[in-house]
């Protein structure tokens, strides 16, 4: 059983063709870029074979995007399939399912119809990806497409977690609420989690740590998402690559007002211009810690501030959940960045946490348990697998038609 799972954004399209049945193995991944632009190509990656390519190739829409790959993956030499009816089905991510959607369903007009309308919540990705599902749609009609959504994980959080303390008609009129994202990654850490503890999600307390360019912390209650740093958009909780993260609104204000900014481009300084890169200039985690190790005295700061940050959150979402059974890293600095663990949990022995510095400095990019046997509560660094995920969430809602 091989399920595509397709990410596409306004101009590129990410694959990864996944064999279900075969240990959920990657068998090819790459991806459509520059669709719609003269350098239009395509990066394949038979991962099988090792097999590596990108060559350039027209691509005026996402429609000849997906004909392209298609012909890439059933290549007489270096393809992995040979007919579209190995592929049992596609799943699509999908940044914004707004409260329309607590699951992943399956496509037809109806759904097409409301991602288009919940693209004002996500300006930058639903279209996007609509535009991925019209054009698979069209160039294999046969195939069964699932959409699975970064926000449906979090539609369990009760409402005084999802609301602001704004004009109730905010909510009402104009949807203004706590939407969360990172929800297909947190539901395959919690699927892990399950084995590695041995217990059912409902029994699971956990706080999960996912921390990227993109970064959130996600409180679990009861195998359920009670609460998330990232809120109305992916700009709120935690010091990002280019992201601010939690900001008094006021100095959004000041700053608009002193440097005549309009809108557009104030929301330019918060989402791509701040975070790591804002305070020392430095955005990529990696080159932030290389930096500060060689003396740049902003670059450390930047970190502290990053790091007391997500330990800010840990402690509250501990005072929220009462009982936590497993705190996680993941995300590629999460799993990565040993300094960057011990960090965040370092002097929190009082509430139970207690790190293992060798089981951590060891287990960086690998599944590992890194507390100390004593330690009341349990760290892990889990890799996560957003696209895995997505593939299961495929088979059970085709499986289930």
């Amino acid at each position: 059983m091989k399920i595509l799972v397709i990410n596409c954004g306004s101009s590129t399209i990410k694959y990864q063709l996944i064999d279900f049945d075969n240990n959920k193995e990657v068998i090819a991944k790459g991806r459509c870029d520059m669709i719609g632009y003269p350098e239009s190509n395509m990066i394949y990656n038979n991962v099988r074979d090792g097999y590596k390519s990108n060559f350039d190739i027209a691509m005026p829409t996402h429609k000849e995007g997906m004909q392209v790959l298609f012909d890439t993956l059933m290549d007489k030499e270096h393809g992995v399939i040979e007919s579209l009816d190995e592929i049992y089905a596609v799943g699509h991510r999908i940044v914004q399912g707004g409260d329309k959607f607590t699951h992943s369903v399956l496509v037809d007009d109806k759904v097409i119809a409301d991602l288009e309308e919940l693209s004002e919540l996500a300006p930058l990705h639903n279209p996007g990806a609509v535009m991925g599902i019209k054009a698979m749609v069209e160039v294999a009609p046969s195939k069964k497409n699932v959409v699975v959504f970064d926000t449906a994980f979090h539609q369990t959080m009760p409402n005084y977690n999802y609301l602001y303390a704004i004009d109730y008609k905010y909510y009402t009129e104009n949807k203004i609420r706590r939407y969360g994202f990172h929800g297909t990654s947190y539901q395959y850490i919690l699927g892990r989690l399950e084995e590695i503890l041995g217990k059912k999600k409902e029994d699971i307390n956990a706080i999960v740590c996912h921390l990227g360019g993109g970064a959130s912390v996600c409180a679990i209650k009861n195998g359920k998402s009670y609460d998330t740093s990232m809120g109305f958009t992916p700009l709120e909780g935690l010091v990002m690559e280019t992201r601010c993260g939690d900001i008094d609104a006021s100095i959004v204000l000041k700053i608009m007002k002193d440097n005549n900014y309009t809108p557009e481009q104030m929301d330019e300084i918060l989402n791509k211009k701040s975070g790591r890169l804002g305070l020392c200039g430095i955005g990529d985690q990696r080159q932030m810690i290389q930096a500060e190790r060689e003396g740049n005295a902003q670059a450390k700061l930047a970190r502290k501030i990053q790091t007391h940050r997500n330990k800010k959150y840990i402690g509250a979402y501990m005072a929220e959940l009462n009982r936590v059974d497993a705190i996680v890293f993941t995300g590629g600095n999460g799993e990565n960045n040993a300094c960057e663990r011990e960090d965040m949990v370092s002097d929190m022995e009082c509430l139970g946490i207690e790190l293992d510095k060798e089981l951590n400095n060891a287990s960086s990019g690998k599944e590992a348990k890194i507390s100390k046997d004593s330690s009341k509560i349990g760290l892990y660094v889990i890799p996560t697998n957003e696209e895995v995920e997505i593939a299961k969430q495929t088979v059970e809602i085709v499986s289930g038609c």
